[in-house]
């Protein structure tokens, strides 16, 4: 008989399931699939009446192409609905978008220059809608398990109607304040910013020691004396209006070239060194508090000043006197408060100094610092000028040095709320106990909210003014009216009417005005959790997960509005996920030019590697991107799919049926059963590298072992071979485990899996299957089999070795003599498991050429020669005809 003849009788059988995945061809049909067909919302209808999972999605902005960062956060959350789905929850996801705040209002300014206000918000909004459209088309290309039908933005005027009806709690709490404060101020945004909105960067200041000439002295102090005072803002000393010392302290006064000047005993030698007065004599020493009540000549205005006590002072660094600006300072301003000092206010909205500095008028701050330091030189005040660089606040936006200002504000009262806000963080569930502390210490320190922003495009604050400019703060059913009009209207009403026409009838005519600041973008986003439209869910919800820059920043204000609100966190659980760096470390973006964009690798690998490299990666840390790990994922889905493969072609002629799974088939399937309880408790533990580890491993030993050892009896032996029927049963089920473990991770390819699928109430999708559920899983039996594998270590060992000496050319001709008293191992099929040709038991272990023929139909090699076919062939081929 010929070669072919035998090949023919083979249960070698392919399917259209083709080794090269051609993904990008194929995600675009199986996106028409899901549309059309509405797999999502089957999906929902089918778990509707089941418990429910809500994923809230942060608000990405709505401004620029999406980039590997909105990728890895989308990705995440998808793997995650599709697992819960899965799972039998009632899983809606809706998407969302923040719209309002600078970048969109400097767009507009930039292309149409200066506007009304009206009409930079029709710009602005036609803008942030267009914005939306855009990335929404993108977001699209990630396959994200929803239907985008969906979605909430922040400047739907149902959105802010509602994000008005939180403020107006706020307001009847008691928690909205106004008041002349200090606050971080940016001159590049002319607008005030929150703690979140602050990033901190090297910069170079001047640092500068002054001589303050007292005025009036006392018992110890003497008129002309000089208090010696340290500071990296010259520009600020056309506000001082006071000198603070430590109470407890100790002071010095000492001598120098015939002038007498103070400072605190600890920075004497320091300061005497870096001044290079060598000559310098201490006369006397005393504390702090007897320093209090004594006045100097402000060096600026000349004007008489005091020296006060100040709980802030430190001996780190300076001379131990501060000075003193109380509206350039926080702890300056409260100072200053408790002892009337003087609050000067000389510097604009865009930085330059105002009337009030004088001669300095028309500077920007910085460039004033340095006229000021020239003024200290000509007076013979400035002892010493040198620079410094060091870490200084910046707008996170403009990336521009900011001061602190103070300017009349709105502010929500976090303060009194803090307790209860930290036991709501205890509430929380956190992945590491590490991050539950960077949040609980973010709320520790925070100040009260600066809530109002001196810009146009975004929610008003809807606060009316008597005509003595006192806020109307106790009239609900003035801000209910509002908040009907914003509703029917949208916000721009409150731009586009005089006060009155917002007013009801009865408050009409007085001469009210109303305010023009708008609320914090973080207040926006912050409002989600009760003015987005979630198809009727209610907080708490079972997860936020975004970047970790929003432990202070949505989740920060999230929380803090929820609280108020409802009196508990918006969120069961808080994941976060790190930036994405290149294979350097170095964080990616276009402006180094290492980013990347991520519809470019869908364009070239398809959406599902993309997927891939998300779940394979340690997200909870920064995550690493780079075409050499891209390869590396790429190498582990080729690996997935070609023993996919191998399944599928090896179940072409499968029925499921009641076959009896022993020896390695029974350990096999104990071994799916730990596979299935491994990927459910990574999966609820939202360790996706851990699933694809377990997945990956399990793939590679299936391949290397069991799929080696079972193709002779898939091939060769007769289809319905009892053997065979449990090798097969075992095959059935890993395909099944694989398809749903991967579905998550890889929907394009396990979707296309699923049509290859052969079984009873198969549904539509393998989206409206269901996860499998956790499985009994035998240690006895696993420990037991660990005995063969030590076993199979050593023999491959020698069969190796014997390869390599030329002794033997492949396993299947090596004769294998074991010792061992293992009755165990003596009952195993050990020619077959161990794929040699022969395997007796003796007194050591030894290889030697196994003297055979070679079958012409299966290859293996068999001792009882009957021409060239062995006994199983040729009772095989008996019964066979082609």
């Amino acid at each position: 008989m010929d070669k072919n003849f035998y090949k023919n009788s083979l249960n070698i059988f392919t399917t259209d399931f083709s080794m090269k995945a051609e993904l990008t061809k194929k995600q675009e049909l199986f996106h028409q699939f899901w549309k059309e067909q509405k797999i999502y919302k089957k999906a929902l209808e089918k778990n509707k009446n089941n418990k429910s999972f809500i994923l809230h999605d942060g608000p990405p902005y709505a401004n620029g192409d999406i980039h590997i960062g909105h990728a890895l956060n989308k990705i995440l959350k998808d793997i995650i609905v599709r697992y819960k789905t899965l799972s039998g929850f009632y899983t809606p996801f809706v998407p969302g978008w923040d719209t309002h705040g600078l970048p969109i209002e400097n767009k507009v300014t930039s292309e149409f220059g200066k506007l009304s206000a009206i009409e930079l918000r029709r710009q602005a909004n036609d803008f942030a809608n267009s914005q939306i459209q855009n990335q929404m088309k993108q977001f699209k290309e990630l396959d994200l398990f929803c239907d985008f039908e969906h979605f909430y933005q922040t400047n739907d005027k149902k959105y802010e109607a509602k994000q008005l009806k939180l403020f107006k709690n706020m307001v009847e709490k008691g928690l909205i304040y106004r008041g002349l404060k200090p606050v971080f101020w940016s001159p590049s945004s002319q607008s005030a910013l929150a703690e979140a909105e602050i990033e901190y960067f090297e910069h170079k200041s001047p640092s500068i020691f002054v001589a303050f000439e007292v005025s009036k002295g006392n018992d110890l102090v003497s008129a002309d004396d000089k208090l010696i005072i340290w500071t990296t803002t010259p520009w600020t000393l056309v506000a001082n209006s006071g000198v603070a010392v430590g109470g407890d302290f100790e002071y010095l006064r000492f001598e120098y070239e015939g002038n007498f000047y103070i400072v605190a005993s600890e920075l004497f030698d320091k300061l005497v060194d870096l001044f290079k007065w060598n000559s310098a004599k201490i006369v006397q020493q005393f504390i702090g508090k007897d320093l209090i009540g004594l006045k100097y000549l402000q060096p600026i205005s000349k004007v008489n000043c005091p020296v006060v006590l100040g709980h802030h002072v430190t001996l780190e660094s300076g001379s131990g006197l501060v000075h003193m600006a109380p509206l350039f300072g926080e702890d300056d301003f409260w100072i200053g408060k408790d002892n009337d000092l003087e609050m000067i206010m000389h510097v604009n909205d865009d930085g330059t100094f105002n009337e009030v500095a004088g001669d300095f008028a028309g500077l920007f701050y910085e460039k004033a610092s340095e006229k000021i330091c020239e003024f200290l030189t000509n007076q013979n005040s400035l002892i010493k000028q040198s620079w410094i660089t060091h870490s200084v606040a910046h707008d996170w936006r403009t990336n521009k040095p900011v001061i602190y200002r103070g300017t009349p504000q709105w502010f929500v009262s976090v303060e009194k709320l803090k307790s209860g806000i930290l036991e709501a963080v205890e509430q929380v569930e956190f992945p590491e106990d590490w991050l539950k502390k960077r949040l609980f210490k973010m709320i520790s320190g925070r100040k009260d909210w600066i809530i109002s922003r001196q810009r146009s495009w975004g929610v008003p604050i809807i606060i009316f003014y008597d005509e003595q400019g006192n806020p109307i703060l106790d009239k609900p059913e003035i801000f209910d009216y509002v908040i009907n009009l914003v509703a029917e209207h949208g916000s721009d009403i409150w731009f586009e009417k005089e006060a009155d026409e917002l007013l009801p009838a009865k408050f009409r005519g007085l001469n009210w005005t109303k305010e023009n600041n708008i609320l914090d973008v973080w207040f926006d986003s912050g409002s989600s959790f009760m003015a987005a439209d979630l198809q009727g869910q209610k907080v708490p919800y079972d997860l936020y997960l975004e970047g970790s820059d929003q432990y202070r920043g949505w989740f920060n204000s999230s929380l803090i509005n929820s609280y108020i609100y409802y009196g508990t966190a918006p969120y069961k659980k808080l994941l976060s996920h790190g930036f994405i760096v290149d294979g350097n470390g170095n964080k990616m973006s276009k402006s180094k030019g290492n980013g990347v964009s991520p519809l470019e690798i869908i364009s070239k690998y398809g959406s599902d590697i993309l997927k891939l490299w998300v779940a394979n990666s340690e997200y909870f840390n920064d995550v690493f991107y780079s075409e050499k790990i891209l390869e590396q994922n790429i190498e582990v889905y080729r690996k997935i799919r070609n023993t996919i493969r191998f399944l599928i072609n090896n179940l072409v002629d499968y029925k499921d049926g009641d076959f009896a799974r022993e020896g390695i088939h029974a350990f096999i399937a104990n071994r799916i059963n730990l596979l299935k309880n491994n990927v459910i408790k990574f999966y609820e533990s939202y360790r996706f590298v851990r699933v694809v580890k377990e997945i990956n491993n399990f793939v590679v030993d299936l391949s290397n072992f069991y799929l080696s050892i079972t193709k002779d009896s898939l091939y060769a032996d007769s289809k319905d071979n009892l053997n065979r029927r449990a090798i097969q049963k075992n095959l059935y089920e890993i395909l099944n485990v694989l398809a749903i473990a991967l579905a998550p991770i890889l929907p394009i390819t396990i979707e296309e899996v699923y049509k290859f699928i052969n079984k009873e109430n198969k549904k539509e999708s393998i989206f409206l299957e269901e996860f499998f559920k956790p499985a009994d899983f035998d240690e006895k039996l696993e420990e037991q089999w660990n005995e063969f594998f030590v076993l199979k270590d050593t023999v491959y060992k020698l069969v190796e070795s014997a390869i390599h000496s030329g002794q033997i050319k492949r396993s299947n001709e090596a004769h294998i003599e074991i010792a061992t008293e293992s009755e165990f191992i003596k009952s195993l099929d050990l020619q077959t498991l161990l794929m040699v040709g022969k395997v007796t038991f003796g007194l050591e272990f030894k290889v030697s050429q196994f003297n055979s023929s070679k079958c012409q139909r299966c290859w293996n090699h068999f001792d009882n020669a009957e021409g060239n076919l062995c006994l199983r062939c040729l009772d095989f081929l008996k019964d066979y005809s082609e």
